[in-house]
């Protein structure tokens, strides 16, 4: 039904579907900003269209709510000695 929707063309990309091509339902309106999985609010992208789509609303801000950032020195280990002191940071 979403393929004869669109006249068989992604709506990201505009191209037409082919034979072979990975398809994914995705909402236009994503779940974080309150949109739903009805089929109103479908539409089918190709495969890498949908990580290209995904990819750029997490760069809005839409998907990375969970999203956990590592402080800049967590994963660096601790010395001690004179380096550490002299470019400002703590001994361990």
């Amino acid at each position: 039904m979403l393929l004869k929707k669109q006249k068989g063309r992604c709506t990201h990309c505009g191209l037409f579907f082919k034979d072979g091509d990975l398809l994914e339902a995705d909402p236009i309106i994503p779940r974080s900003q309150g949109g739903t999985d009805d089929y109103k609010n479908l539409q089918l992208l190709h495969r890498h269209c949908h990580d290209v789509k995904t990819a750029q609303d997490s760069r809005k801000g839409l998907h990375d709510k969970q999203h956990v950032i590592e402080e800049p020195d967590a994963g660096k280990s601790c010395t001690s000695g004179s380096e550490d002191q002299q470019v400002g940071r703590p001994a361990c």
